[in-house]
């Protein structure tokens, strides 16, 4: 009766605060900048037991809400479990989890209210469109399975499929000295953020220690056609199935598998080419039910499926069986550039770390002025000067935390003919085109191109002209929302993102398929996984060569690989090993060769942070122009001709030398500085012929090389560091 009476007090007091209030559904106050002032109402997930903050869940979404410095009095005291509130305030991000504080008003409507149900999640769901609302995950195993909760701080666990996420308790939480399950449970929490995201359970009915019903395998796609596909998928235990599917996130179409069983299929016959479903499938075992994923698929495309592939540097045709790239040097490389941004009918997406050519800009700017739509996301933490100058069409640049490291581009998506996806890893820079070593392709298939465009649009915030600051994503926010197999002209396809895809998990897999020989040219090599892969193909007896730019990155996979015996080597000749390639059983046609080739350097970095994208193609051709790619860089690096080409001619003085260097030239070019162990110490362009100084005081005593490259050849001449 005294809290009754208390709440009635409580609501005529705020009365005044909140009848002249808009309430907006949770989903539309977090959509909102952080600082905005909002009121919404929700149905409390929790009490005490998390302490001062509660956090309420609507039909939409869920938040938090924190009586911080500033708030009205009373809150965590009066607001529990189960009561329908209306509270307002200003919408706050600390440390990265989004809450209304201070809270100005607030009132109780009722009490005693039927929590909203957990929505079955898995861990890879976890975004923030999850964050402040119940889930539930199916069968997971804490780490420290058989002790006991001893003290406040985060637990982790893991899922059926390996992946890890943690729970957290605050001091004085109910859980607190009670012990650890020692079998899998279905966990029961609500979805919080602290400098990444923590599941925060409330009461020890939260673990459920019922038997594990799951997914053993979620929905994947095999038999691509133009108008269908097989979808195949199992669960843990005996069970019926509905699949629901539909051309949105949102399917809207059902149907009932007949039958039962631990595993089931549905081949879709009646779809249209070139388009992206999306699926989920029900299973029910026993009156429980569960569900995977909704997860998109792509139909097999009308178009040509031409691959064109462009390096910026001449292959060594004698290795290619006969096969020649569409180009081998950066000309053709630009020009087949700028030839597809002129072909475009309706629209251009561009996806670019960082771009400084005025050339490729101005053809964006020309496209604009003929009615084609051109939205760009750019790196928010690099040189972009040919964005600087008056261009005439949207910019977002993303990532704050990491890099936007994509290089890709979608032309025209919605026409089947015309329709291509430019990806790789050349960067549009001087630099990078001239004098780098890198790849590009060019898909001419309807069907990548509108998965890149999910993936471009994550980023871009909306679907239309203008960019949604507030709903678009980058890094760890994104998710596994885009098809990963596609069929392009006869040639299998996969495509994964980063980080929302395990990249590289997929990038392992090919490896470990190897049978023969691994190739691999890559700008840096920090991740054990594909080191382990490649170490385990060796011993098997597959022959590997790769070429490693930075070997002295801090934890370089340089010494573990060349510590089994294998030809791994640092890659020192003029220009930088930009690539990020592996070329599997290039030369063994029967045994499926395989190329893997995109943004994504094989690191944690690009694993977890940043963005990127990759390609796993499954064709002997292309792993083959690859593989005279990488022969003509490994037979470069091997030789000890100091200079190549036409050299261009350079003098440089004082020599010995204790504080500036200057070089005579007759040619612009590229200039760097390496030590006898080939670490790159110096690299700045000459821009203009004549004279450039180069201040080396801060290099120690000691023999080094200066290595001046044009589009003509490169010199090499060495120097004394007094």
């Amino acid at each position: 009766m005294n809290r009754i009476l208390l709440l009635l007090v409580v609501a005529l007091l705020c009365h005044t605060f909140i009848s002249n209030a808009q309430v907006i559904t949770i989903e539309s106050a977090r959509a909102l900048p952080a600082g905005s002032f909002v009121t919404v109402r929700g149905i409390v997930t929790n009490g005490l037991e998390l302490g001062k903050i509660r956090y309420l869940q609507d039909a939409t979404a869920g938040i938090a809400a924190y009586p911080g410095s500033g708030s009205m009095p009373g809150f965590e005291s009066n607001v529990l479990l189960g009561d329908s509130i209306e509270v307002s305030g200003t919408t706050t991000n600390f440390q990265g989890l989004l809450e209304i504080t201070p809270i100005t008003s607030y009132t109780v409507i009722s009490s005693g209210n039927a929590v909203p149900a957990p929505q079955p999640v898995s861990i890879t769901d976890l975004s923030n469109d999850l964050e402040g609302k119940l889930v539930r995950l199916p069968c997971v195993t804490f780490d420290a399975s058989g002790g006991s909760f001893n003290s406040s701080g985060s637990y982790p666990f893991t899922d059926t499929d390996g992946h890890t996420a943690e729970i957290y308790l605050r001091s004085n939480h109910p859980l607190l000295g009670l012990p650890i399950p020692e079998n899998p449970v279905q966990l029961v929490a609500i979805v919080s953020d602290f400098f990444g995201y923590q599941l925060l359970p409330r009461f020890e009915t939260d673990f459920q220690e019922a038997p594990c019903f799951y997914f053993s395998s979620n929905p994947d796609q095999s038999n691509i056609q133009t108008n269908g596909f097989t979808l195949y998928w199992s669960t843990n235990l005996n069970s019926t199935f509905k699949l629901r599917y539909g051309t949105s996130p949102d399917p809207n179409l059902e149907v009932t598998i007949p039958g039962s069983g631990i595993s089931s299929s549905y081949t879709f016959s009646n779809l249209e080419p070139g388009r992206i479903y999306w699926a989920q499938v029900e299973a029910t075992h026993n009156g429980e039910k569960i569900y995977s994923p909704i997860m998109p698929f792509a139909t097999r495309s009308l178009s040509t499926g031409q691959i064109k592939v462009y390096f910026n540097h001449p292959i060594n045709e004698s290795v290619a069986g006969g096969l020649i790239p569409d180009g081998q040097s950066a000309t053709a490389a630009v020009n087949e550039t700028i030839a597809r941004i002129n072909s475009a009918q309706q629209t251009i997406d561009v996806a670019m770390y960082n771009n400084s050519r005025s050339d490729i800009t101005n053809a964006l700017i020309a496209a604009v002025n003929r009615g084609v739509q051109v939205r760009y996301v750019a790196a928010e933490e690099t040189e972009n000067y040919a964005l600087e100058q008056q261009i005439n069409f949207p910019v977002v640049y993303g990532n704050t935390y990491a890099l936007m490291h994509n290089k890709f581009m979608i032309i025209d998506a919605d026409l089947s003919a015309q329709a291509w996806l430019m990806g790789g890893s050349m960067n549009w820079t001087n630099v990078n085109i001239q004098n780098d070593y890198n790849n590009t392709l060019f898909i001419q298939d309807q069907s990548i191109a509108r998965g890149y465009r999910i993936e471009f649009e994550e980023m871009w915030g909306s679907s239309n002209a203008t960019p949604d600051l507030v709903n678009s994503r980058f890094g760890s926010e994104k998710r596994n929302n885009t098809p990963h197999r596609y069929i392009i002209g006869d040639i299998p396809v996969e495509s994964w993102f980063s980080p929302s895809d395990q990249t590289t998990s997929h990038i392992t897999e090919a490896l470990e398929t190897a049978d023969s020989e691994i190739l691999f040219g890559l700008l840096t090599f920090t991740k054990n996984d594909q080191a382990d892969a490649i170490i385990d193909r060796f011993l098997a007896g597959a022959s590997v060569r790769g070429l490693i730019e930075n070997t002295g990155d801090v934890g370089s996979e340089f010494g573990y690989l060349t510590g089994y015996g294998m030809d791994v080597q640092r890659h020192v000749f003029p220009g930088t090993m930009h690539h990020k390639y592996g070329i599997i059983d290039a030369n063994d046609p029967a045994s499926e060769p395989v190329l893997v080739t995109g943004s994504h350097n094989w690191t944690f970095a690009a694993e977890t942070e940043n963005d990127e994208n990759t390609l796993v193609i499954h064709d002997a051709n292309l792993a083959l122009l690859y593989k005279a790619e990488f022969e003509q860089r490994w037979q470069e690096n091997i030789t000890d001709i100091p200079t190549v080409s036409q050299a261009p001619a350079v003098t440089l003085a004082p020599n010995p030398v204790s504080d500036a260097i200057c070089l005579k030239h007759e040619d612009i070019g590229i200039i760097r500085v390496i030590d006898v162990w080939g670490r790159r110490l110096i690299e700045q362009q000459a821009a203009n012929t004549g004279n450039t100084q180069l201040d080396v005081k801060f290099l120690p005593a000691g023999n080094y090389f200066v290595l001046f490259q044009t589009d003509h050849g490169y010199t090499r001449l060495s120097f004394q560091k007094m």
